[in-house]
């Protein structure tokens, strides 16, 4: 079912802005500045995009509080991306399945013959395996799989094809993407003359609350401990956690990053698309890393790490400047060894030209 046009008056009113133009006019739907027509909402989050704006035909925009209108109808907002967030929220609501277990969903029950899930979404093929807990609220996509003696909170949604293996836990509100994985077996190997001798991953991996984990992401459990990731983290796709690592609150790990084994990081760290962390190393609260950074130190709070290996940032930015410039350099450098070895030359050559005359002995 379609939902229904609101006036720009009522979506201001919603998201908590102030309209300046035509409180009254109807938006249909939510568009970026380029596509949108003149019955959408589009949104200016970023002065990169003015002239976007300018030429938009969007019916209203999503603006910051001192941004020139030019004549179009806006709605001013003290964080327009937010706001733009909340509006998706109005035009694209939630579906909410009813609760109920698929016939084609398996829950199995523990020894004592009971299951623990109830007031869920169990679709067709999902499974619970023995032991395991389900909170209310929480939605079970066809091929979701959640392991023996697993726990899985309240107000999730598990994808098609994620995993809670066995004995691990996840908190209130986690999503976990199609392919994600929460417990697979760490990476634990000992090397001997004859092979790899494998290392028995005991551990469990533990998921805080309001946690989101992009598709085919993987939270490693540890030989012995656990390996977690803090309340509030949001993990891109294709992210690997390391067994035994600490991802500390409201961390962000973009695509393709990754923390090696036993490595703590503080609260609100932030690792860019392909950046990683070795293994046993402490990361400090509110530290960023760069794109491609590789990060083999232990890492005070507040820092800004790039390159390979990782150096302070405003040091690589002027690496990076400097690099371009290298081979001209090199041979600049070349010009000057020649000129200062014909230069040591003709200063040796002139010494010999002024030796003075030995003098004689009187006879």
């Amino acid at each position: 079912m379609g939902v229904q046009p609101r006036t720009v008056s009522v979506i201001a009113a919603q998201l908590g802005g102030r309209v300046d133009g035509d409180g009254a006019m109807v938006i249909h739907a939510v568009a970026g500045l380029e596509t949108a027509g003149p019955t959408d909402l589009a949104f200016l989050a970023n002065r990169r995009y003015v002239r976007a704006f300018r030429a938009s035909s969007a019916g209203c925009v999503l603006v910051g509080d001192r941004e020139d209108a030019g004549g179009k109808t806006v709605i001013r907002c003290a964080d327009p991306y937010l706001a733009f967030a909340k509006a998706l929220e109005l035009f694209h609501p939630e579906r909410r399945e009813p609760p109920g277990v698929h016939p084609l969903a398996v829950i199995e029950p523990d020894e004592q013959g009971a299951t623990h899930v109830h007031g869920v979404v169990a679709m067709a093929f999902s499974f619970v395996g023995a032991g395991a807990t389900v909170g209310e609220g929480t939605v079970l996509h066809p091929h979701s799989y959640v392991g023996p003696g697993a726990s899985v909170g309240r107000d999730c949604v598990l994808m098609p094809g994620s995993v809670v293996a066995h004995g691990c836990v996840v908190g209130d509100r986690v999503v976990l993407n199609p392919g994600a994985v929460v417990g697979g077996e760490g990476f634990g190997f000992v090397p001997t003359a004859t092979g790899m001798y494998k290392i028995p991953q005991t551990g469990r991996a533990i998921v805080g609350d309001d946690v989101e984990i992009g598709s085919n992401s993987n939270i490693d459990r540890a030989a012995v401990g656990d390996t977690m990731v803090k309340a509030g983290t949001k993990i891109d796709n294709l992210v690997q956690v390391g067994h035994g690592a600490t991802i500390g609150e409201g961390c962000v790990m973009v695509s393709y990053s990754g923390v090696a084994g036993s490595t703590t990081l503080g609260r609100g760290v932030v690792l860019a698309a392909r950046s990683t962390v070795l293994g046993h190393l402490e990361i400090g609260d509110g530290v960023q890393v760069a794109a491609l950074a590789m990060v083999t130190e232990d890492t005070p709070a507040g820092a800004r790490r790039a390159g390979i290996p990782a150096i302070e940032h405003r040091t690589w930015l002027r690496v990076a400047a400097t690099t371009p410039h290298l081979p001209e350099m090199a041979r600049e450098l070349d010009q000057a060894r020649a000129e200062l070895a014909e230069l040591r030359r003709s200063i040796e050559a002139l010494a010999l030209q002024i030796q003075p005359t030995p003098k004689r002995e009187p006879s």
